[in-house]
């Protein structure tokens, strides 16, 4: 369980009924992404790939590697708003309408990597984020 932003706008990544599942909360209009596959018992490494193509975008889901369901995003936002982001709960009010906050993680994580594309580089960042916002 991943979650960052709050019932107004938000995104978060979590396991429910075995699945995967995602949900990208942009001002209320929910788009829901299911893992087509069931989340393997034991170790395993799940991800999201999000991909901003001017407004829009889309995001994807794998387990261990593999894709198992992907998602048109009608609006992709730059941010969701200043709550800041929780892991293994969603400790603010529920970005998802599918639990109720804090939604507690019972399994172990090991490790939890946020990806930039192109890894970090504040100069160009600043920049990026500055036009990003300026869109919004």
């Amino acid at each position: 369980m991943i979650a960052t932003g709050n019932g107004t706008s938000g995104f978060t990544m979590f396991v429910q009924g075995r699945r995967l599942v995602v949900d990208h909360n942009a001002f209320g209009t929910h788009t829901l992404l299911e893992s087509t596959v069931e989340v393997p018992a034991g170790d395993c490494v799940l991800g999201v790939h999000l991909e901003r193509v001017g407004r829009e975008g889309w995001m994807q889901l794998a387990i261990d590697g593999e894709p198992c369901g992907r998602v048109e995003l009608p609006v992709d936002l730059v941010s969701f708003n200043s709550t800041g982001a929780s892991v293994g709960m969603d400790h603010g009010s529920a970005v998802s309408e599918r639990y109720e906050a804090p939604f507690t993680f019972a399994g172990m994580l090991h490790d939890v990597t946020i990806q930039l594309p192109g890894g970090f580089d504040p100069e160009v960042d600043d920049a990026l984020a500055e036009d990003e916002w300026s869109r919004q």
